[in-house]
């Protein structure tokens, strides 16, 4: 009888987290769905110059976040700017660093600490990487940084690319554990990772006119984005592909990614993505009616990633 009673209370308990997950993904759906213009929602500005322009956009559309790439920025500069963008809006939106972007990376990173990642890759240590990290992080965060593009997952590079001095080594082995660590720490300080790039760099182009028959044959290391999925990155950041679908596919049926995926700077029409986020570079979007760019080149809204990225902005 007791067995009875228990597998009872089992079910009843079961059915009613049925219920409620089942009615909060309608509701979210409902929400995304009554959203005007939702494909904002899956749109990212990169940031050159701070103005009301800038506040316009962010209060005028739903764009999720910004990328502050202004040129020769110190940190009391960006420190202000922060505020003043937070004073000026009504809403959360991510506000984001990009790792090999030095005007903006350095400012509590290679100047505060004088290290870069090929240094921590030089000390082969899990330690030190992970200490480095949270240091930075909790410095970004009390800038009111929330997202960070970092770190870089490749270990190839051009000799002579400004990218060198951010991989952590040529070792995929030893560069995946000091990932993990450096995943692990932006997490553990509070502030969302993006993992780049992926399948693999391509030096400083645009955009890559190359058609990819076989993702695993031209993957940069697959071990090192693993590393970073299996320490909980949010945000895969894509390179620029013909084929982009391929990759998708194989990051979410092959590598198991659950998380996001972003594109590189977007400078040509061709590079916007129906099922991640969209990041519109400053030379790409400045002059235009972003709204209306956005309305006429996103043709679908694709809301399971719609609402992963609300679920993270809820996390700011």
């Amino acid at each position: 009888m007791s067995y009875i009673i228990i597998i009872t209370i089992i079910l009843f308990f079961l059915l009613v987290f049925l219920f409620i997950t089942h009615f909060n993904n309608n509701e979210e759906k409902t929400y995304i769905n009554n959203i005007d213009n939702a494909k904002e929602i899956l749109s990212f500005i990169s940031v050159k110059n701070y103005d009301n322009e800038l506040i316009n956009i962010i209060n005028n559309t739903k764009i999720s976040g910004i990328i502050i790439n202004i040129d020769n920025l110190d940190i009391d500069t960006l420190s202000n700017i922060i505020k003043t963008i937070k004073r000026s809006i009504n809403r959360k939106i991510f506000i984001t660093l990009d790792q090999d972007y030095k005007s903006t990376y350095n400012i509590a990173y290679h100047q505060k600490f004088k290290v870069y990642p090929s240094y921590i890759g030089e000390r082969e240590s899990e330690e030190y990487a992970y200490k480095i990290a949270y240091q930075r992080a909790l410095k970004l965060k009390s800038l009111g940084i929330n997202m960070i593009l970092s770190p870089i997952c490749n270990t190839y590079c051009n000799e002579k690319s400004h990218l060198k001095e951010n991989i952590f080594t040529n070792d995929k082995i030893l560069a995946s554990r000091l990932i993990y660590q450096t995943v692990k720490a932006q997490k553990d300080a509070g502030i969302i990772t993006a993992l780049k790039y992926f399948p693999k760099y391509y030096d400083d182009e645009l955009y890559i006119d190359e058609k990819i028959d076989n993702v695993e044959s031209v993957l940069d290391n697959r071990e090192t984005f693993l590393a970073g999925i299996k320490a909980n990155a949010d945000i895969i950041v894509m390179s620029h592909i013909k084929n982009t679908d391929k990759c998708r596919d194989f990051l979410i049926n092959n590598m198991k990614f659950k998380g996001i995926i972003m594109t590189d700077y977007i400078n040509d029409n061709k590079n916007i993505i129906g099922y991640g986020i969209n990041v519109f570079s400053y030379n790409y979007y400045r002059n235009k009616n972003i709204k209306n760019m956005i309305k006429n080149n996103l043709k679908e809204t694709d809301l399971e990633v719609c609402s992963k990225v609300l679920n993270l902005m809820k996390k700011l």
